[in-house]
């Protein structure tokens, strides 16, 4: 039996995940995607703004619920800062070697 759901998908985000399946399967960044992206990276906070002046537009949601948005706030951030935590020490004990401590240094020629 096949199910039908009426999920329409935003045609930005399409692009995005085939420009993401198209960088893995070419396993590096070409150069014109780079040069295009160091601006938009290195002014990644101006994407901030609209988000942080629509605020003022819920100014009175935020006024009757704000233990609610503080607790979700909060937690929201202790919940993402644990799971970054966990995952960066998986992925750093898959990269490092296990022996450290067996390597030997360079011979230093006097």
């Amino acid at each position: 039996m096949l199910l039908q759901f009426n999920i329409t998908i935003p045609p930005a985000l399409v692009g995005i995940a085939a420009l993401f399946f198209a960088l893995l399967l070419l396993m590096r960044v070409p150069i014109a995607i780079s040069k295009a992206a160091d601006p938009l990276l290195g002014n990644m906070s101006l994407f901030f703004i609209p988000a942080i002046v629509a605020i003022v537009n819920y100014i009175d949601l935020i006024l009757a619920y704000p233990l609610a948005l503080f607790l979700s706030i909060v937690v929201s951030t202790l919940l993402s800062l644990a799971i970054t935590a966990w995952l960066s020490q998986r992925l750093m004990h898959m990269l490092t070697p296990k022996d450290v401590n067996t390597a030997q240094p360079p011979n230093k020629a006097s």
